[in-house]
């Protein structure tokens, strides 16, 4: 185990060079990765088969596929598309509903 375990982070074993063990490597994910930005408004597009949720940008964020007929739907057990329609919607609030819970508390 790593000698410092408290600090933030991601603790990951190196590889082994014959019998010698090379120690532990601290990944920071802070300074790896930029943190995730999904800017409101999300908005939710309709596509051949799937309401699509994006944000500001464009970037997707979530696919809700459904079907019109209703052999297919049972085989494939798929959405109707207002169910698919209401949870792409509700998806497209979740943003809105998280922040204002957070400032609540």
């Amino acid at each position: 185990m790593p000698q410092r375990a408290d600090e933030p982070g991601l603790y990951v074993q190196r590889g082994r060079l014959g019998r010698v063990r090379t120690g532990w490597l601290r990944i920071d994910f802070d300074t790896v990765m930029p943190p995730r930005r999904f800017p409101p408004p999300w908005i939710v597009e309709e596509t051949e088969a799937a309401f699509v949720v994006r944000d500001h940008g464009g970037q997707a964020l979530d696919y809700v596929y459904f079907e019109d007929e209703p052999g297919r739907r049972a085989a494939a057990k798929l959405l109707t598309k207002d169910e698919a329609r209401r949870i792409a919607a509700n998806i497209a609030k979740l943003r809105g509903l998280l922040r204002r819970s957070a400032s609540c508390e």
